[in-house]
């Protein structure tokens, strides 16, 4: 009969011959060595429902005697085992939070200016080159030499209109004076 015990956040897992059984720290009352190599574990439940755990069979965590289990047991319990919250890993999770609320933000107004830059009406039109027409989509205002822009080329060979991207991407990241140079697919 191998039993383990491990230590689960807010509860102690004891699994014996592949069962499981999951106590909930609060629950625990008392941890005691009643007689050789014995540990009761109280709940608060009444005799009948308290958890007997022989030293013996505990092959994790490993234990030279029965207090010594006893004490691995107890410091499973103490508040500031590993995993709990404290102080320094707040900071760190509330830093993270804000990481994360900056790139919901960033997604947020790109998502935004999406639904402000409508496809079917672009914000420039270059018709000067008699072989191609470029579109170019980006919030009002843009500069032409900034990298907002999302570049379309529209070509025609034998009555044939063709649609290309620059880049072959419709983000929102090239520059409007470069459409010439760019290269669509």
């Amino acid at each position: 009969m191998a039993t383990t015990i491990e230590n689960n956040g807010a509860s102690i897992k004891i699994t014996e011959d592949g069962v499981s059984r999951y106590i909930l720290k609060y629950q625990i009352r008392e941890v005691e060595i009643v007689r050789d190599t014995i540990i009761k574990i109280d709940i608060g439940q009444g005799a009948l429902n308290n958890i007997f755990v022989d030293q013996a069979n505990v092959t994790a965590p490993a234990s030279a005697s029965v207090e010594a289990l006893r004490d691995l047991i107890m410091g499973m319990l103490q508040s500031n085992v590993a995993g709990t919250a404290t102080e320094a890993k707040q900071t760190e999770e509330i830093g993270e939070i804000k990481n994360l609320q900056a790139v919901v933000g960033n997604l947020q107004a790109k998502i935004n200016s999406l639904d402000d830059k409508t496809f079917y009406q672009p914000s420039l039109v270059d018709e000067s080159n008699p072989n191609a027409v470029y579109n170019g989509f980006a919030l009002p205002g843009a500069k032409v030499d900034a990298p907002v822009w999302a570049i379309q080329k529209v070509t025609k060979v034998k009555g044939v209109l063709t649609y290309q991207w620059a880049a072959g991407t419709k983000t929102f990241d090239k520059i409007w004076n470069n459409r010439t140079a760019l290269i669509y697919s």
